[in-house]
């Protein structure tokens, strides 16, 4: 990820993770996910702790504890198995 990014001023982030969207407290318990297509051609799920940098990149998912990145990871996975089958089907 750049240095080189322009953070606009968020009064709030909100939950990414399934069926969630609590709003960011004061609490340090948060996480940053993104996905990305990897140096070896396939896709890589990333995840790093609460960085306001990462969280105001694009594509970056804030998520607000550990069961919402399980599930968030959960279903990166199942979409990843799933396109695999549809290409080797079709």
């Amino acid at each position: 990820m750049s240095d080189s990014v322009l953070l606009i001023p968020s009064p709030f982030y909100r939950c990414a993770g399934p069926n969630c969207g609590v709003l960011k407290g004061a609490s340090d318990r948060w996480w940053v996910m993104w996905s990305s297509f990897g140096d070896y051609e396939v896709p890589v799920m990333h995840l790093a702790p609460w960085d306001e940098k990462l969280a105001a990149l694009e594509g970056a998912m804030q998520v607000c504890g550990e069961g919402c990145a399980h599930k968030l990871q959960s279903q990166f996975m199942g979409n990843v198995l799933e396109n695999r089958a549809r290409r080797s089907s079709g």
